[in-house]
């Protein structure tokens, strides 16, 4: 083992490789590791940053480092040490850990943030306020992994993330927590945020009140994506059963019924309202349309255009009536394009051409999705999620859609 003489001298040795040698060895002084830490050679601090005898001292110099390649090296090391912590907050070593990790979470680099993430996600001991700052990133990937998996993160931490606009997708991750509490997911559930509402639903351990699932029920109908997590929640009420038999489609009634976990109640309830939609979509059936001729449609169709009367709310009127026949040329008329257009996007069941033609017809994006469960049938995962006020595609890659159903003596 090298002498503390001649450590020193190896330090001050011109060759680049000895230092980096000296550097890596756990064995080298930490003195000497803080006095490398400030190498002119970028290949030395690194074997600083990467050896775990180095001070804490020299980490937190290599948190301001100018190469990101050492920087990253460092956040890898000093989040696998973080465990190990001593419990004593007072120590330097605890203090001075806590430090780096502070800097480390706010650094520049995405990836150093990302390491330090991903590495202290299920770290009991990593410091609240490092994680809480990791929580709040505006970059997903760094957010997203202790959002959803650090036992640090606190009901109020969780909240405050919430409350405070955070990005697209946080609140996912929030919603995918173990054992969510129901504080928490009442401001998921009225946050608005579709996909994470979903996810709350999907999440069997998470707390929902009664009040917070009524609140969810009452907006679900316009929004597919909750129906199947709805109906698949444990411990259903007869009551919210019944509502939901109202509008989700058959098929998820038909797996409510075959559930093992409900109650006779419940199951009773479910088997009242299969019958009850059985006996509705059988009158409807027989019932006579109230366009039933061709050319009374198609007059009735140019009365309403001309009034400005064919707009959404006739479209989902007759939605709701089963006039698909109406909706299907209203669609042709409000759009300028062929009723054979129309029809064939409807066989074809072709999400993103139902999306092109609800926006070629003027109609608000969100009414894309009642056309592609409503009108062709699609499944939640087979539609095209929405925003509500803005288009998943370009005008130009939806009027490719539109003339890709097309005849061909229609495309222009």
């Amino acid at each position: 083992m090298a002498t503390y003489e001649d450590q020193k001298r190896l330090a001050r040795d011109p060759d680049p490789e000895v230092r980096a040698a000296l550097a890596a060895d756990p064995a080298t002084r930490p003195e000497i590791l803080y006095f490398l830490a400030e190498d002119e050679d970028p290949a030395v601090r690194r074997q600083v940053a990467l050896n775990e005898g180095s001070p804490r001292q020299a980490d937190l110099l290599l948190t301001q480092d100018s190469d990101d390649g050492i920087r990253t090296d460092l956040a890898a090391k000093i989040a696998r040490l973080t465990p190990d912590l001593p419990d004593d907050r007072r120590t330097a070593l605890y203090k001075l850990t806590v430090q780096a990790l502070e800097a480390l979470a706010e650094d520049q680099l995405v990836r150093v943030r990302e390491i330090l993430s991903n590495a202290l996600k299920d770290v009991a001991k990593a410091p609240p306020n490092v994680i809480l700052t990791l929580a709040k990133d505006r970059s997903l990937t760094v957010s997203s992994p202790v959002l959803e998996f650090s036992p640090v993160l606190s009901d109020a931490d969780l909240l405050e993330v919430i409350n405070s606009g955070p990005i697209q997708g946080a609140m996912n991750a929030i919603a995918k927590r173990q054992s969510l509490k129901a504080s928490v997911s009442d401001a998921i559930a009225r946050s608005g945020d579709e996909e994470a509402i979903s996810n709350l639903l999907a999440n069997g351990s998470a707390q929902i009140r009664e009040d917070t699932l009524d609140f969810i029920i009452d907006r679900a109908p316009n929004h597919l994506l909750w129906h199947e997590p709805l109906v698949m929640r444990p411990k259903l009420s007869p009551r919210a059963v019944q509502r939901l038999a109202s509008f989700v489609a058959m098929n998820l009634l038909d797996r409510v019924q075959k559930r093992l976990d409900l109650d006779d109640e419940t199951l009773v309830a479910v088997a009242d309202a299969v019958e009850k939609r059985l006996a509705e979509d059988t009158k409807q059936k027989l019932a006579e349309p109230q366009w039933a001729e061709k050319d009374d449609l198609d007059a009735q169709i140019e009365r309403l255009f001309k009034t400005g009367g064919l707009n959404a709310k006739a479209l989902e009127k007759a939605l709701a009536q089963g006039e698909k026949r109406f909706v299907l040329k209203a669609l042709a008329k409000l759009g300028g394009v062929p009723v054979q257009t129309v029809n064939r996007i409807v066989s074809n069941r072709s999400a993103k051409a139902v999306v092109a033609l609800t926006w070629k017809a003027g109609l608000k994006p969100h009414f894309a999705a009642q056309l592609q469960s409503q009108l062709v049938g699609l499944g939640p995962t087979e539609i095209v999620r929405m925003d509500e006020n803005r288009w998943p595609m370009s005008p130009d890659a939806m009027q490719w859609q539109l003339d890709f159903h097309a005849e061909p003596s229609h495309v222009v």
